[in-house]
């Protein structure tokens, strides 16, 4: 989930860690699981492979001194700014580090949106906020798989338990899990219909020509 995750933020744009890290809080589905802790390791996972590169480091300017309007002022504000010169010199600072997608990053990414495993749920979540990288027949396939996934999750959701007596609480958390799997099968409906609705324009031009000559 969390090289889905990275890799699609990186196609997107190159970011710094620190932004990174943001973006990946407003995913649904890696908000509980990626921290700055699981993150650099995951980065450097990545770069290690080849998927991800270091592309540039952007260094944060130095403000200028504010004009006080006395000379004594202006020193003391000068003399401010050299020590934190300084000090960025004794850390080694280089700034913060740019990463970006590579090409074998790239195809990583598209084998991750395209794989066959849609049991984990918020994998899936991950996979649905890139699939815009994917062509449209490669949407639905995946939207397919997560279907049937989902029925099969309802039909064992109904029949688990056989005969044996059932408390209230059991009963009813198993009657929630099937309404949240039926809300997402009709989410996953409006989706695949949604794709399939959308066909090309120069595609169905096309088509209407081939037709208007295949009349004459």
């Amino acid at each position: 989930m969390i090289d889905i995750a990275i890799l699609g933020l990186l196609k997107d744009q190159d970011l710094h860690g620190y932004e990174l890290r943001k973006r990946l809080d407003e995913l649904p589905g890696a908000r509980p699981t990626v921290s700055f802790g699981s993150l650099y390791p995951a980065l450097g996972r990545l770069e290690r492979a080849g998927f991800v590169k270091a592309v540039t480091f952007q260094k944060t300017p130095t403000p200028p001194a504010p004009m006080s309007g006395s000379l004594a002022g202006e020193l003391v504000a000068f003399r401010a700014l050299r020590r934190n010169a300084a000090g960025e010199t004794k850390r080694g600072s280089r700034g913060k580090k740019v990463y970006g997608l590579t090409d074998d990053g790239d195809r990583r990414l598209h084998e991750l949106l395209v794989d066959d495993n849609v049991a984990d749920d918020r994998d899936f979540e991950v996979r649905v906020a890139f699939c815009h990288h994917l062509a449209p027949g490669e949407r639905v396939a995946l939207f397919r798989r997560r279907r049937s996934e989902l029925v099969r999750r309802r039909d064992e959701t109904r029949t688990a338990g056989g005969p044996r007596r059932l408390t209230t609480y059991l009963r009813s958390l198993m009657e929630h899990d099937t309404e949240a799997v039926t809300a997402d099968l009709a989410w996953l409906d409006r989706l695949i219909a949604a794709e399939e609705a959308a066909e090309p324009t120069g595609a169905t031009e096309a088509g209407g020509a081939e037709k208007d000559r295949g009349d004459n």
